[in-house]
């Protein structure tokens, strides 16, 4: 009996961590929201720190329920809050308003579906796509400055890059062949 009750209290403890890392997760993105300035003033949007915590905890029980066998109702709660998230981009869209971009929304979404991983177990992925995703919304200005100083001839070379590393490389055989086993396309190429 008291082994249930300490495998009880580690499931418990387990299942916390990841709820904790989703609401987290949602904090995270919400503070950076609310410091650049898209959370307060005239042209606020839908979600701060207060919101995107509780959308962290949304995904992350949603995550937890469906693991946990009761898909129903985390698709629902997901289904839920992802309504709240496309309303708030279609009242702020309204026609004849202002051009309106939906990074906020999409951070909502991304923040929904990273928290629901968390929930179903997976934190890691959870805290290192949200460390990405801040950082991509914390440096909004660089980045723009970059895309505008790409010319033609960079975009070019990182597109053969691309093709060279993600589609011909994993097409070859890794071998060996040849004389002495000596020959191994697969090692050549990643030289290449």
């Amino acid at each position: 009996a008291s082994l249930q009750v300490v495998t009880d209290l580690v499931f418990d403890l387990e299942a916390a961590g990841r709820l904790g890392v989703a609401a987290l997760a949602g904090l995270a993105v919400g503070i950076e929201r609310e410091w650049s300035g898209h959370a307060s003033g005239p042209e606020a949007r839908f979600a701060g720190a207060r919101t995107f915590l509780l959308l962290g905890i949304l995904g992350g029980v949603a995550g937890w329920l469906t693991a946990g066998g009761l898909v129903a109702v985390g698709v629902l709660i997901l289904a839920g809050a992802l309504a709240l998230t496309v309303a708030a981009y279609v009242a702020a869209a309204r026609p004849g308003g202002a051009a309106v971009d939906g990074t906020t929304e999409v951070a909502a979404l991304a923040v929904l579906a990273l928290a629901t991983i968390a929930g179903l177990g997976f934190p890691l992925v959870t805290s290192g796509s949200v460390a990405i995703m801040v950082l991509a919304l914390v440096e909004k200005t660089r980045i723009h400055e970059l895309v505008r100083r790409i010319g033609q001839q960079e975009i070019s070379a990182a597109l053969q890059f691309a093709v060279l590393a993600l589609v011909i490389l994993p097409l070859l055989p890794t071998g060996p062949y040849g004389p002495f086993d000596s020959i191994r396309p697969r090692a050549l190429w990643t030289v290449v």
